[in-house]
């Protein structure tokens, strides 16, 4: 069955790709001295990837797996896009395709590369697909959300033969646990009517506010010193969270929906801060 290219358009989640492009261009900021190493080709090819293609494979095998999960979840048919099982087939030969247009920077780059690379599509996969399917293992789920911190790994691959930091490193997998478990509270009520454990289903909406709210402080007092000026733009989370969780709790759905904005505007300020040195 053949499927048009809005649908897959639609299945990737355009409003999410900064959550994959972001971390991989800022991890070259990071990286790097002087924006003139910044012209690998190889790091250009990626970074295009790191849009269309990489979202289709992350959220295409998730959609192919949720069927079941996502027929009776409102903000799928609201704002996502189901794949129907005679889809799934046409869905996993595009995301092969995509998978394999990432080669030839790949065979040209370091193992470094190749290695984060690698990290980021077999955790694609595993997040969704059995036997593992770490997205129906709560706290698990969350955890390897840490996902969206490999584009970052990869580009700094590029530019640097030393590892980052671990407080960058467990900063980025606190901030993005805590995404993905806010992500998940407006799905508790579907996920439990299909039997789907997740870290929502288990410590429930305010249990899991409290978790995103420690969690995001965690990650802004990690990066707070050694960046102040950084730690201070991740500090809105733990507050936003915070006030929702005495003021709002009931609007989860609604906050959620602004949320790919704040992730913008925040990525924005972190790019700044250190773009503005490598620019002098």
């Amino acid at each position: 069955m053949s499927i048009d290219f809005a649908k897959y358009l639609k299945i990737s989640r355009p409003k999410f790709w900064l959550y994959l492009v972001g971390p991989y261009f800022l991890g070259a900021l990071l990286a790097v001295e002087s924006l003139t190493r910044l012209n690998s080709w190889q790091f250009w090819w990626l970074l295009a990837w790191f849009t269309f293609p990489a979202n289709l494979l992350l959220y295409g095998v998730n959609d192919v797996a949720d069927y079941d999960t996502d027929q009776h979840n409102p903000k799928k048919v609201r704002d996502e896009a189901l794949v129907y099982p005679e889809e799934r087939a046409a869905v996993l030969r595009t995301i092969a395709a995509l998978v394999l247009f990432a080669l030839p920077a790949l065979i040209w780059s370091n193992p470094r590369v190749v290695v984060a690379f690698l990290i980021f599509v077999l955790l694609s996969l595993a997040y969704s697909l059995p036997p593992l399917r770490l997205k129906a293992r709560p706290l698990l789920d969350s955890l390897s959300n840490g996902l969206y911190l490999t584009p970052m790994l990869v580009a700094w691959g590029f530019f640097s033969a030393r590892l980052p930091s671990w407080p960058l490193v467990a900063a980025g997998i606190l901030w993005c646990g805590a995404m993905h478990a806010y992500s998940a509270i407006p799905d508790i009520a579907s996920d439990r009517r299909a039997g789907l454990g997740t870290v929502a289903t288990l410590l429930g909406r305010d249990g899991t506010l409290n978790l995103c709210a420690l969690s995001y402080l965690g990650a802004a007092l990690l990066v707070g010193l050694r960046d102040v000026p950084a730690g201070l733009v991740l500090g809105a989370y733990p507050v936003l969270i915070g006030v929702q969780a005495r003021r709002a709790r009931t609007r989860v759905s609604q906050w959620y929906r602004y949320f790919p904005v704040l992730n913008g505007l925040a990525g924005m300020c972190l790019t700044l801060r250190f773009l503005w040195p490598l620019a002098r």
